[in-house]
């Protein structure tokens, strides 16, 4: 069952056209990995599905609802549907770690506090993070933000998880340790969709790849594929730098 259905969506800003027709699905426990240079559309893509930003023409499904932006409440229910990671962590820095985890769990799912502190502690345990919650952004690493932002994208139980260049804003060191989350999330059969620059992460953990260039899916399919054997001399260009 696909949980995410991307159909022939195109998005400009101004004259510059920067989606040009992608269709996307992803299945319900499916790694999709996006791929490519700067500027070729991977970010902009997230961000229309996730309705950060607004496409021009095609359609966009997630778990089974149509992405309307005139429809007030279909439009909460798919925002219900998916958790997004920054690649700036993107958490509210007046708030405790335990608060970022359970704001929107109490505010917005009406869950209780006590519900909302159990979810929180077992998301903790899970990022190895238990000792952090009464810490502040402010007074945590750079990985360790990344790991309470996955843990809040994680408390709703989203049924589709977006990573938008995670460990971009990370040092090598720190970035292991986020992966590693992301491995486990794959390994546990999370649907994810992850732009990345990792390409060894990619072909590890994603089942397939996409390679996106000028606007549109220049090349797919099985990531170690993809990544050891690509069919374009497009995919082939960008990967030559690439060494294991």
């Amino acid at each position: 069952m696909s949980v995410l259905e991307i159909t022939d969506i195109h998005k400009s800003f101004g004259d510059l056209q920067v989606l040009n027709g992608i269709t996307l699905h992803v299945d319900e426990g499916e790694v999709v990995a996006i791929i490519g240079p700067s500027g070729g559309g991977k970010s902009t893509l997230l961000r229309c599905a996730t309705t950060l930003e607004q496409i021009n023409s095609g359609s966009i499904r997630i778990g089974g609802i149509e992405l309307d932006y005139k429809n007030k409440k279909s439009l909460a229910e798919i925002r219900n549907k998916f958790g997004l990671v920054f690649q700036n962590f993107n958490l509210f820095p007046h708030f405790s770690v335990r608060r970022n985890i359970t704001e929107a769990l109490i505010s917005v799912h009406g869950k209780s506090k006590e519900e909302a502190n159990a979810i929180c502690d077992s998301l903790l345990d899970k990022m190895d993070l238990t000792a952090k919650g009464d810490a502040y952004p402010c007074n945590l690493s750079g990985g360790q933000q990344q790991r309470v932002s996955i843990a809040r994208a994680l408390a709703t139980s989203p049924e589709i998880l977006f990573f938008d260049e995670p460990t971009s804003a990370l040092d090598p060191e720190l970035t292991i340790g986020v992966l590693n989350v992301i491995k486990e999330l794959a390994r546990e059969k999370m649907t994810m969709v992850i732009v990345t620059h990792e390409m060894s992460f990619a072909r590890d953990v994603a089942d397939r790849i996409i390679f996106m260039n000028g606007g549109v899916i220049v090349e797919e399919g099985p990531a170690a594929e993809l990544i050891n054997n690509p069919k374009q001399e497009r995919t082939r260009a960008f990967l030559s730098g690439y060494s294991d």
